[in-house]
């Protein structure tokens, strides 16, 4: 592997940018919207797909208290 000592010296350096002042924030091209625009059905599987892990996790979570529940009564 062949490596520039200039890429390592650079490398160490950091660079400090300011904060981003959120009210300022425009777009890069009058043609692109200020606001990100998700497709609908984009939305509409996202949000599925979370249902069905909000249902697993809640029926895993019901079978380990369960189980807790029963091993405590023994």
């Amino acid at each position: 592997m062949n490596t520039n000592h200039n890429d390592t010296m650079s490398s160490k350096k950091s660079l400090h940018l300011p904060e981003p002042d959120l009210t300022n924030i425009t777009p890069l091209s009058h043609n692109l919207p200020s606001t990100p625009i998700i497709p609908d059905a984009l939305k509409k599987s996202v949000n599925a797909v979370l249902r069905i892990f909000r249902v697993r996790h809640t029926q895993l979570n019901d079978k380990a208290e369960t189980k807790q529940q029963l091993n405590q009564a023994d």
